[in-house]
C-alpha cells in the first residue's frame, strides 16, 4: 500500500507554518493560537491541499501574529546586546572563551558569530562548540525575554504590539490599495500580474515565507505602479 503525503513544497511550506507555531510570542490571543492549531491539525491530514491553499491559510495567520512578532523580536534584539556575550561565555570552555577575545581584538564581536564571517578565525572543532554555545545563547535569551514582557516590560511590550498593528493596517489597506490597481488594469494585463504577483511578496515578508520588506517600499509602491502604467501609455503613443 502507497503512503500518501504532501508534495515536497507543501511539506517544506508546512514546516515553516510549523516553526512559526513553535515560536509563537507572548500575549497572542489564545484564540488565534487555538485556531492555528486547527488549521495546522487539518492541514496536515488533508493530503489533496495545494501549496497555493496552504499559503492562503498561513498568510491569514503570519499576519495575525506579525505584530506580536515584531514587537518580541525588539526586545530579543534588546536582550542579546545586553546579555548575550554574558550568556555565550558561561557555554565556552575556558581555551574557547580566550579564543573568543582574541577575535573580539580583531574587531569581531557577538553579532560576527551569527554570520559566517569568524570561520576562518576559528578551527573546526572551536566552531562546532561555538555553534552549541549559540544554540544555548539563544534558548537563554529567550527565556529571559519572555519572562520579561510578561513582567517588567509587559507595559511597553504591549505598547509596541499595539504600534505594529497600526502599522499592519496601514500595510493593508495600501496591499487593497494595489489589488483593486491590479483588477482595474485592463490595458495591460502583464502589469496587473506584475502587481499581484509584488503583493504576495509582500505577504510572504510578513509570514516568514520570503524576505521580509521595508515599510516605506511597501509606502512607495502605488506610485511605482502608476509610474509604470505611465510608461506603458506612453511606449504606446
Amino acid at each position: 500500500m502507497t503512503n500518501i503525503t504532501h508534495s515536497p513544497s507543501v511539506r517544506h511550506t508546512l514546516w515553516i507554518f510549523e516553526r512559526l507555531r513553535g515560536d509563537t510570542p507572548p500575549l497572542v490571543p489564545k484564540e488565534t493560537i487555538l485556531d492555528l492549531d486547527q488549521a495546522l491539525e487539518q492541514i496536515r491530514s488533508n493530503f489533496d491541499l495545494t501549496l497555493e491553499e496552504l499559503e492562503g491559510t498561513f498568510i491569514v495567520f503570519g499576519k495575525k501574529l506579525w505584530p506580536y512578532r515584531k514587537a518580541f523580536e525588539e526586545f530579543l534584539d534588546l536582550s542579546e546586546a545586553r546579555l548575550g556575550e554574558k550568556f555565550l561565555l558561561v557555554q565556552l570552555s575556558r581555551g574557547l572563551k580566550q579564543r573568543y577575545e582574541e577575535f573580539k581584538t580583531h574587531g569581531g564581536g557577538l553579532r560576527d558569530l551569527h554570520t559566517g564571517s569568524p570561520a576562518s578565525f576559528f578551527i573546526a572543532g572551536e566552531r562546532n562548540e561555538l555553534c552549541s554555545a549559540l544554540v544555548e545563547m539563544n534558548h537563554e535569551i529567550r527565556k529571559h525575554t519572555v519572562q520579561a514582557v510578561l513582567t517588567v516590560e509587559r507595559r511597553r511590550y504591549e505598547q509596541r504590539i499595539v504600534e505594529f498593528q497600526i502599522i499592519l493596517d496601514d500595510i493593508e489597506k495600501r496591499l487593497d490599495t494595489l489589488r483593486r490597481m491590479a483588477d482595474d488594469e485592463q490595458e495591460h494585463p502583464e502589469l496587473a500580474s506584475e502587481i499581484r504577483a509584488q503583493i504576495r511578496a509582500f505577504e510572504y515578508g510578513l509570514c516568514l515565507l520570503g524576505p521580509e520588506h521595508r515599510y516605506e517600499a511597501i509606502c512607495l509602491a502605488e506610485e511605482h505602479y502608476l509610474g509604470r502604467k505611465e510608461e506603458k501609455k506612453m511606449r504606446v503613443h
